[in-house]
């Protein structure tokens, strides 16, 4: 063997360890075995490399000074363990089984669970590994990224900054502290004794040194408690106190005044919270502030917007929740702000029923005259309903066209569906949907836009939506070729054809359970476990198609084969006798047959007990360790 063979087998085995790794525990007999064949790979490349580095990015693998990421799995291999932030790997001589088995073991956490533990390489240096080690990314870097992963690596580098009071570090937290609080859930600031601690310290620092960040940041943690007033049992008030315990009546004063003038404003539910986290013997103090500070503030003294906040606290149901102090100097407040102002408009309830008013119009009228006039009154408010995203009213609008079908001019009808087609499949592709847009989606008979729009959003731009897919796979069937020619290009993106799978499942189409096949057809092992995940909560289901998989050599690719075969009865049954039914002269199966003991046991299948019976009672020495292994399983299950 050369050195490129043995640099491709190490890479291979790599990628075969850390597959296996996330399907097994670490006392698991296969996941041992695991890393003692992959020590055999180590083996052949320290003959030629001293010590090994693999130098890791996002998209590929550098080792012995080349890039070795064309071939795909490589790509996979990369993006895993750029996932885990790790930015390089050294392997040195007299590595091991149990330090590979340490390695492999924290390779399969979850990101987040690695980030918690201060990244790769502390927990390989508190597990003792002197022969491989890990150099992390720089998590500074992140900070700024989106999503759930972004968020651990934020909460883990708060912590240390904070903890070392480190003050260049600490000022950028305050910096971008606005687009990362909001990820913080009050959960976690309940539950996390530590993490309160460091919030509270952190704000003292920008009190002391930072009075404007200070200002800014007290503001937005306070908007994040409050917006959550109504999971915030009273047991939880007296920890969350412990974040702002360095704040004068100032300080809440200027709290309060922030969020009454915000976007969010208040209510009875959340005031209360305020004036508990406060505590009511700074009351009197924070609202004299709060008034003093609005004296100057001619923005907010003719504000009719917040002349309408007041009144609705004030005149709510739960008003007289309000204590006192709060109470009166909201009242003073209202007092102030009319006296200063003139009549208000509610601008945006009178929008709201003018086009209220002109939709019942337009489903009474009958003549093509009246319904071009009202059609004519309600394209003028299109572009307002399109910025505020009313698709509360777009439901209503819709279903009123279909009412009229055959009744009404057809030009005019297919013109206003076209104009909400067009918002609908423009903007199920940004987050999370809200109820009306999906019930709009589902709605729709037709669709305005091309195959292209949709397959540029998904592998283009990389937005993808489990209605956006399901749309276009039940606009465009014709089109599917020209998707699965996609895929198959973009095939070593696992993110994107892992996401594209995930969607798969959720899309109760027919067509669905097709295009999950295709996948699996080009798919490598990752991918194929991928599909079978997604087959295990799909509507559609296709025995006939899994059943063959539980002859593949991969345990795993079993393992999930039998998971989906798990759904129906009838195959359920079959499957086991596959799997356990498969003769073995002289015992020359018996490796197979005992890996497949240890699929039945992870997933519980105990109607294979039968099975397990017959094996407990093979004869002779060969047979020794398989009946052993069914004996033991039968007792578990007693």
């Amino acid at each position: 063997m050369d050195k490129e063979e043995a640099i491709g087998d190490f890479l291979k085995g790599l990628r075969i360890a850390i597959n296996n790794s996330l399907a097994y525990s670490r006392q698991h007999p296969y996941f041992l075995k695991n890393s003692q064949d992959f020590k055999e790979k180590i083996d052949e490349i320290l003959n030629f490399l001293n010590p090994v580095k693999v130098n890791v990015t996002p998209e590929t693998l550098f080792l012995d000074g080349k890039d070795r990421g064309k071939v795909p799995f490589v790509t996979e291999l990369a993006r895993l363990l750029h996932q885990r932030k790790i930015k390089s790997v050294e392997i040195k001589p007299g590595l091991t089984v149990n330090e590979i088995a340490d390695f492999l073991s924290f390779l399969s956490l979850q990101p987040k669970e690695i980030i918690k533990n201060g990244g790769l390489s502390r927990l390989l240096k508190n597990a003792e590994s002197e022969h491989i080690s890990v150099e992390d990314l720089d998590y500074s870097a992140l900070l700024g990224a989106e999503g759930e992963e972004a968020k651990d690596i934020w909460l883990y580098m708060f912590k240390e900054a904070v903890e070392k009071q480190d003050v260049k570090k600490i000022n950028e937290f305050a910096d971008n502290f606005s687009q990362n609080v909001n990820k913080l859930s009050v959960n976690e600031l309940v539950e996390d004794d530590k993490l309160r601690e460091n919030l509270g310290s952190f704000l003292s620092h920008l009190k002391e040194e930072e009075k404007e960040k200070f200002s800014k940041c007290s503001q937005e943690l306070s908007n994040v408690i409050m917006d959550s007033a109504a999971q915030i049992s009273v047991d939880h008030v007296d920890k969350l106190k412990e974040i702002f315990k360095d704040f004068d009546s100032n300080d809440f004063s200027d709290v309060l005044l922030s969020r009454l003038s915000g976007e969010s404003g208040l209510n009875a539910l959340n005031l209360g919270l305020f004036s508990r986290l406060a505590g009511e013997d700074k009351a009197n103090k924070i609202t004299s502030g709060l008034l003093s500070k609005v004296e100057g503030r001619t923005d907010l003294k003719n504000n009719a917007a917040l002349f309408k906040k007041i009144t609705n606290l004030l005149s709510g149901t739960d008003a007289e929740t309000v204590s006192p102090a709060y109470h009166a100097a909201l009242t003073a407040l209202m007092k102030d702000i009319s006296t200063s102002s003139s009549l208000f408009f509610d601008r945006e309830k009178l929008r709201v029923n003018y086009r209220m008013i002109m939709l019942n119009l337009f489903a009474q009228e009958e003549s093509p005259e009246g319904l071009e006039l009202i059609a004519k009154r309600l394209s003028e408010e299109w572009e307002s309903i399109v910025q505020e995203k009313d698709y509360s009213f777009l439901r209503y609008l819709l279903d009123t066209l279909k009412k009229k079908k055959g009744r009404s001019p057809l030009d005019l009808l297919e013109g206003m569906e076209k104009k909400i087609a067009q918002i609908i499949e423009s903007d199920l592709w940004d987050g999370e949907l809200s109820g009306d847009l999906i019930y709009l989606a589902d709605s729709l008979e037709k669709s305005y836009s091309t195959a292209n729009f949709y397959l540029d959003k998904i592998f283009q731009e990389k937005k993808l939506s489990a209605y956006g897919l399901k749309l276009f796979l039940k606009f465009f069937p014709a089109e599917l070729s020209n998707f699965y020619g996609f895929l198959k290009e973009r095939h070593t993106d696992f993110e994107l054809i892992s996401a594209i799978i995930k969607d798969l499942a959720q899309v109760n189409l027919p067509v669905s359970l097709a295009v999950l096949k295709e996948i699996f057809s080009f798919g490598n092992e990752l991918i194929k476990l991928e599909v079978l995940k997604a087959m295990q909560s799909a509507r559609e289901f296709d025995p006939e198609f899994i059943i063959p998989l539980l002859k593949e050599k991969s345990v795993i690719l079993r393992r999930e084969a039998l998971s989906v075969l798990l759904r129906d009865s009838q195959a359920k049954q079959k499957a086991i006798s596959i799997l356990l039914g498969i003769p073995s002269l002289w015992g020359m199966e018996n490796q197979l047959i005992l890996e497949n003991i240890m699929i039945i046991e992870e997933l519980n299948v105990r109607e294979a007990k039968d099975y397990l019976i017959l094996l407990g009672k093979k004869r002779f020495f060969w047979n020794r360790e398989l009946r052993n292994r069914a004996l033991k399983l039968l007792e578990q299950w007693k």
